[in-house]
Order: structure tokens, then C-alpha cells, then sequence
């Protein structure tokens, strides 16, 4: 059991952004991961370099690599190994989908947002919230959908403070991790559960 309730200390505070009769579950705080491979997180072509960009509208969608050593270049210090298998050794694969797909939006919503976030998961939906002022009770939904739309839930610790990763799968296809606890697998564990436990359509009783 995390040592936290967040539940407990800002739940009323949280019921103000929630529809009516909604229940919060399990709430805790939304952090990236330290370190993980992004690169199946497809981008935009708007989001490239310069001269990926090029590449792509001269030559279509950008070739992607899976394997550990890329090549040999005596001039680039021998062996060329792919960084992006790195990260996924150390870290795992952060997430995976399309621009528009749930976990690219949630993905982008993280990235742009840069302040303190939390998810919290209601008998209804999975939300990403903006931390604006919580000592004044103030909280904003960044990311939001219904829970028909997680498909599972899977707590997969890694290396360097992310023992509480979880990978949230969507009924898309799609998937993005992220950290609830750094040395603690129990919040992780509790994402896991209020995920896999019942739910309540927009309206019912």
C-alpha cells in the first residue's frame, strides 16, 4: 500500500473537476520515466529535424532500425550502436503509436504541459491532471478518456529508480508508460488494480 493516500489528501479537491456522481479510485503523482526508449512514439512531420523532415518528404516515412550495432565507422569510433536499444535496456520502451493515437496525445500532453502532474482513476475515465496551485485545491484535466478505452495494465519495473513503471495499454494499440513510484512498486501496484477494476458508464446510477 503506498505510504500516500492521495486519494485521502486531495480528493475533494479533485471532486470539483469531476463529473457529477463520478468517484475518484486511486490517484497518485504522473511522472515520465527516467529513461526509455521513445522512438516507437511516432512523430509528426512538424515535430522533425530539419533534415529528417527533408528526408521524409523527399522519400516517405523514416526507416527504423531495431537492431543493437547499426554499422562499423572507423571514423566515428568503431562500432555504431543504436542509442535508442540502450535507453530500451535501461528503461524499457516508454510508449508506442501514432501521432494521434492515446498514447501520442497523452505523450505530447506530458511533454508541453512541463509542470507538476498526477493521474487519478475515477469509476468512469483515466485523467492526467495539472498540479496548478494544490495547496489552494486547484486542479486542471489535461488528458482525459473513458476507462472502455485501457485495455490493460501492466506493472514492468526497470533499472535507475522506476520500480513502480506501469505500461498502460488502449484499445488502439497504443501504449505509454510512466513512473507513479521511483523506489516503490506499491503505487504502481495500485494503478494497476483501479485499472483493472470495474466501471461505470457517463450516467448510470
Amino acid at each position: 500500500m503506498p505510504l500516500v493516500n492521495y486519494v485521502k489528501l486531495y480528493g475533494a479537491d479533485v471532486a470539483a473537476v469531476l463529473e457529477p456522481g463520478e468517484r475518484l479510485i486511486d490517484m497518485g503523482p504522473y511522472r515520465e520515466p527516467l529513461i526509455g526508449d521513445e522512438s516507437r512514439l511516432e512523430r509528426t512531420v512538424a515535430e522533425l529535424t530539419p533534415r529528417m523532415r527533408q528526408y521524409v518528404e523527399k522519400r516517405g516515412p523514416l526507416p527504423r532500425s531495431d537492431r543493437f550495432i547499426e554499422g562499423f565507422d572507423p571514423f566515428q569510433g568503431g562500432l555504431q550502436v543504436n542509442p535508442n536499444r540502450i535507453d530500451r535496456w535501461m528503461g524499457g520502451i516508454s510508449g508506442e503509436g501514432a501521432p494521434g493515437s492515446l498514447a501520442g496525445r497523452l505523450w505530447r500532453t506530458a511533454k508541453s504541459y512541463g509542470g507538476e502532474m498526477a493521474y487519478a482513476v475515477t469509476d468512469r475515465r483515466l485523467l492526467v491532471l495539472a498540479e496548478d496551485k494544490p495547496d489552494k485545491g486547484s486542479y486542471e484535466i489535461l488528458f482525459e478518456v473513458p476507462r472502455t478505452a485501457v485495455a490493460s495494465a501492466t506493472r514492468r519495473g526497470k533499472l535507475l529508480f522506476q520500480r513502480g513503471r506501469v505500461e498502460v495499454r488502449f484499445t488502439d494499440g497504443s501504449m505509454k508508460a510512466w513512473t507513479p513510484g521511483f523506489v516503490s512498486a506499491a503505487r504502481g501496484r495500485s494503478l494497476v488494480a483501479a485499472l483493472a477494476g470495474p466501471t461505470t458508464q457517463t450516467g448510470a446510477p
